[in-house]
């Protein structure tokens, strides 16, 4: 569970390059205090993973034939932050809505009559009422274990509660889009679903609940259904805040998708190629060999919770940025989305099929020329991007297109090749900084924070690629299951 806490350090960091944590003042208004720039979308955060786990453990209550105690302790556990969370949320949005300092925010007439007004005339007060209200019924149906029906009805109530949320942000900012509303909400019950009920089975499986093959297949059900939610809705989403392809490129925004959807395709890979072999297995129970399988299935959900939380912070992120406008001709790609078309989708590919790498044309006998040509792809597809007979001859969208699948298409032929050849990598990493340069030295506030962010993340994966960790992670660990054999020879 510990790995959910990655998220926080990615959320503080983008919010920092983009400017989030600042706001200048203009014409004598009042700006919003730093404190509350800083707290309130780790309030979020935090909502949103006590969301998470308590949606996961509940459901656990569900599906598993007895929960353990540790169990329905953390469903407490993560009802009663949501709702700290809640509360933490009222004061500081009134603070940022009114701009008002934290010393005038604990003013006890002041806040009661803000907190009354964003309430009463906001979807957003109406929203954070009704999540609390919910979550403390469901807290209370869950103590009531005598009629199995209760575990059900609070595991309905806190999916409500997770799903109200989509009713605001960018969806509610326009009562229009309907769609918008309800795909984000699902978006938001998928994820809680998935992640929560992944870490809430690690804690039944870790206290040596009843059953936890019949547990696994369960929850594996579930899990695709949220895969499937989580990837339409997500996709749905957006279309309709992006301005096709060319934003998606074009704008951070775009960037923490991308990144969202590497992410995505690695937990993919990862849950199909172990989950289901370990519930297969696990029906050899006994002695030592359970115990061994059971290390060997908190390691990978060690691994998968990791990556679940920096989805998190990049979420969080995302909810605090605001989404780009209008694709225009000439518009650069942006610096993060080349990073991580180049390499950070190709390496995900990678890792969750690697049967993939086996289909395309083998450049073995030729890494280096493979890392000189992915730089020289790098700036001539960022030219042609922004170049007008590119807006002229294709179209920005179609530009945009060919843009991506260059990136994506040299990057399946540049993984396999930095992690054949080191010298491969260290041309690559050598030569990342100077196109950075290349594509950042005219672009107003280029060469800042962000771009050394940015390309401080393609070196560690490059680096994580070649020197070792990326061919550990990639190889099937299904393997590593000891048989009873094993275990009793």
């Amino acid at each position: 569970m510990a790995g959910l806490l990655v998220g926080l350090p990615i959320l503080l960091l983008i919010l920092f390059t983009l400017g989030g944590l600042t706001e200048v003042g203009t014409g004598g208004l009042p700006s919003v205090p730093f404190a509350t720039l800083l707290a309130l979308p780790v309030d979020l955060w935090v909502r949103d993973l006590a969301t998470a786990l308590t949606v996961g453990a509940l459901l656990v209550g569900v599906l598993a034939p007895q929960p353990i105690h540790a169990v329905r302790r953390l469903a407490l556990i993560g009802g009663l932050v949501w709702l700290a969370a809640l509360v933490g949320q009222v004061l500081l949005t009134v603070s940022e809505i009114f701009a008002l300092p934290w010393s005038q925010v604990g003013d006890s007439s002041l806040l009661t009559s803000s907190a009354r007004e964003l309430i009463a005339q906001t979807d957003l007060g109406r929203v954070m009422v009704a999540q609390a209200i919910l979550v403390l019924v469901a807290l209370v149906l869950a103590g009531m274990r005598r009629h199995r029906g209760m575990p059900v009805a609070a595991f309905a109530l806190v999916v409500v509660a997770a799903w109200l949320p989509g009713l605001t942000g960018h969806a509610g900012m326009d009562h229009g889009h309907v769609a918008a509303t309800i795909a984000l909400g699902l978006h938001v019950v998928g994820a809680s679903v998935w992640v929560g009920g992944l870490v809430a089975i690690a804690v039944q499986i870790g206290g040596h609940g009843s059953d936890p093959a019949l547990l696994l297949r369960r929850f594996s059900l579930v899990a695709v259904a949220c895969v499937v939610v989580i990837a339409e809705t997500g996709l749905l989403n957006a279309s309709l805040r992006l301005d096709g392809l060319a934003a998606l490129l074009t704008s951070p925004y775009g960037a923490i998708i991308l990144a969202k959807v590497g992410i995505l395709i690695i937990l993919i890979g990862w849950g199909l190629r172990h989950r289901e072999a370990l519930a297969v297995s696990w029906s050899d129970r006994g002695g030592a060999v359970i115990d061994a399988r059971e290390r060997t299935f908190q390691g990978w959900v060690a691994w998968e919770v990791l990556w679940m939380g920096a989805v998190y912070g990049l979420s969080i992120a995302l909810s605090r940025t605001a989404p780009p406008g209008v694709a225009l001709g000439g518009d650069r790609l942006s610096l993060g989305a080349i990073v991580l078309l180049l390499l950070g989708i190709p390496m995900a590919v990678v890792f969750a099929a690697p049967g993939v790498t086996r289909r395309l044309p083998r450049m073995g006998a030729y890494p280096e020329p493979v890392a000189v040509g992915a730089l020289v792809v790098i700036v001539a597809v960022s030219t042609w991007q922004t170049s007008a007979a590119a807006a002229d001859t294709v179209g920005v969208q179609l530009a945009a297109l060919f843009s991506g699948v260059a990136l994506v298409g040299c990057g399946l032929l540049l993984v396999p090749a930095i992690r054949d050849s080191v010298a491969a990598a260290v041309i690559l990493m050598a030569g990342l900084p100077a196109a950075a340069w290349w594509l950042e030295r005219d672009v107003p506030g280029g060469l800042g924070i962000g771009t050394l962010s940015t390309v401080l993340l393609a070196e560690g994966l490059v680096a994580w690629c070649a020197f070792g960790a990326g061919r550990r992670a990639s190889a099937a660990p299904i393997e590593q299951i000891p048989t009873r054999q094993e275990v009793t020879s």
